[in-house]
């Protein structure tokens, strides 16, 4: 007969082997999948859309045409004011000179000097110091447009020295260099008047029109440089103000507009 004891033993032991054989399980590897859900994944893959690849453009040669400020002094980047006490400061400065001429020579001096009031400096205006309407056009919208025009020429003289390149028996150095297209423009833009100017002397009229010129190249012999030139009809000033200088915006635009069409038709040896 089996004692108490022994059965005790007997029943220990078979608990332990059930507790191996489950915590096995429990860390047995998860099954692999199907192979019909393997193709399924697969074919799924296969069926979604690649991923757009980036196309990069090649990079066209331009040229710009350089601002050059020339004989101007600062200050001609903005808008400027000229009403009628500056002509009236001027023709004050001019008669007390005059005076001290008279003292200092002995005779009196002939007349004073002639000048005209679109040659005067005039003022800033405050409201406009962070507004891109002050800006001269010169030094952003025309250089913009006027480069545009400049890369189109430099890009046929370049067609044509590759071509002469190839045929007169230039080197391969010579002929890469040939076909280059230059990055800058020989001819400068040279800045005009970028005014407000009172248009009556006489009166209490506050009538002003916005003028703005440019030149395109250097003054040589025998070839001037190309002028443009844009005047608004006399608006009063409170107009000019008026939603937030709106009327300025479109003079402006007009100015600029004026003066591509111009200078843009200047003979392409000039550029």
């Amino acid at each position: 007969m089996i004692s108490n004891k022994q059965g005790r033993r007997a029943a220990w032991r078979a608990c332990g082997i059930a507790l191996a054989v489950a915590g096995f399980a429990a860390h047995a590897e998860p099954d692999a999948p199907a192979p019909a859900v393997q193709q399924q994944s697969a074919e799924a893959a296969a069926d979604a859309p690649a991923a757009p690849v980036a196309v990069v453009e090649p990079v066209t040669p331009q040229t710009r045409v350089r601002f050059s400020r020339g004989m101007y002094k600062p200050g001609i980047e903005q808008l400027r004011v000229v009403r009628r006490e500056n002509t009236m400061n001027n023709i004050a400065g001019q008669v007390a000179l005059n005076i001290a001429l008279t003292a200092i020579a002995g005779r009196v001096s002939v007349g004073a000097q002639g000048f005209s009031k679109d040659d005067l400096g005039g003022t800033t205006l405050e409201a406009l110091k962070d507004d891109p309407a002050g800006a001269n056009p010169a030094m952003s919208e025309l250089v913009d447009a006027l480069s545009k025009v400049a890369t189109g020429i430099y890009r046929k003289r370049a067609e044509a020295a590759y071509a002469t390149a190839l045929t007169d028996g230039s080197t391969p150095e010579e002929i890469e260099e040939a076909r280059k297209v230059q990055a800058v423009a020989d001819t400068p833009l040279l800045p005009g008047s970028w005014h407000l100017v009172y248009e009556n002397l006489t009166g209490s009229d506050e009538l002003f029109r916005l003028k703005f010129g440019a030149e395109l190249g250097r003054a040589g012999f025998m070839r001037p440089p190309a002028t443009c030139f844009y005047q608004s009809e006399p608006v009063a000033w409170n107009e000019w103000q008026a939603d937030n200088w709106q009327r300025l915006r479109e003079e402006r635009a007009k100015a600029v507009a004026r003066c591509t069409e111009t200078l843009a038709a200047t003979p392409e040896k000039f550029w």
